[in-house]
């Protein structure tokens, strides 16, 4: 079975760099999608999950710093800063934000793909064809090529909805996903369900990979649920 690829966002109000790094991405095998503002980036960060951000500094309505602040309320998703702005105080600001590297135009795009590389084996053991296909959070296992769930090595018997959900939760440890993220990625449905539909679904899913009483699926009030190892 072929590995899932790595999703990227590449945010740059000039579309000839955003292009340039989707092309250069793409050659190794990963997923880009691209944003040309602040606002539209973290708009499509909220809908959909992200294994890698690279964002520009400068931009109008909202600015990369800002960007990278909001995501980090919700995501510890790893973050690349491109700019042209080399000041070393400018570099420490984006690091203490929450940046995992910081690259400086001019730049070679074969550069940043390096530095994409490093970051993704840094941060999920990348082999350098795809994302892994398993899945681990404390006692929980997630075989994604065969669509089963261990817990402490035993089979927990799942429902089609709850195996996308686990999968959704288990590819996103430590970041919360909205109601519309969780509904996107495991109903396969053309009506929206209600509040409530959701959290009968997401308590159901608790009981059953719930350890020794400790619960993996954490309510965030106001934003979503967040899968953390206990």
């Amino acid at each position: 079975m072929e590995k899932e690829k790595y999703k990227v966002l590449v945010v740059d109000d000039e579309p000839q760099i955003a292009g340039l790094l989707k092309v250069c991405l793409e050659m190794h095998g990963m997923e880009v999608s691209e944003a040309y503002d602040g606002n539209s980036a973290y708009e499509m960060f909220d809908r959909r999950s992200f294994d890698l951000i690279i964002t520009d500094v400068m931009m109008p309505v909202m600015d990369g710093y800002e960007l990278v602040e909001k995501i980090r309320l919700k995501s510890h998703v790893p973050v690349l800063f491109l700019t042209a702005k080399g000041d070393v105080l400018d570099r420490i600001k984006g690091l203490n934000i929450g940046a995992d590297d910081y690259i400086v135009k001019t730049f070679d795009p074969m550069e940043v793909a390096a530095r994409v590389l490093s970051t993704l084996r840094r941060c999920y053991g990348y082999d350098g064809q795809g994302k892994a296909v398993e899945l681990v959070c404390g006692s929980l296992r997630l075989d994604v090529d065969l669509k089963r769930l261990y817990k402490n090595g035993e089979v927990i018997e799942l429902t089609a909805l709850e195996y996308r959900m686990v999968e959704c939760f288990m590819s996103n440890i430590g970041h919360v996903l909205t109601k519309d993220r969780i509904y996107e990625e495991a109903w396969e449905s053309d009506k929206f369900p209600d509040d409530n539909s959701i959290m009968v679904a997401i308590s159901k899913l608790r009981s059953k990979i719930s350890d020794d009483g400790a619960e993996y699926i954490h309510t965030i009030r106001g934003l979503g649920y967040r899968m953390e190892e206990k």
